[in-house]
């Protein structure tokens, strides 16, 4: 999934329950294209539809998450209790010791 396509599924199922439509939700979806960049590029469509979910559940009428907030959401998917960060090579190794 492209960013642009994430960003668009989040408005899709945030729409319906803040009642907010087009410019206010379009402002705040493309200010989180970052870090759907990120999730798209080290995760998967699971990892991505998983970022939507949370940030939908921190939506209301009155409030949306920051970006700095939407990318500890990212973070959190892709790192521990979510997927690793990396594979596990040399330098996870190397801290080991």
């Amino acid at each position: 999934m492209r960013p642009a396509d994430a960003v668009r599924q989040l408005e899709y199922a945030v729409a319906p329950t803040t009642g907010t439509y087009d410019y206010e939700l379009t402002h705040w979806a493309s200010a989180y294209e970052e870090a759907f960049a990120d999730v798209t590029e080290r995760g998967d469509l699971h990892d991505v539809m998983n970022v939507i979910e949370q940030v939908c559940e921190e939506c209301s009428e009155d409030s949306r998450p920051s970006p700095e907030q939407v990318e500890v959401v990212a973070d959190s998917v892709l790192t521990s209790g979510g997927r690793p960060i990396t594979d596990g090579g040399d330098d996870a190794d190397a801290s080991d010791r």
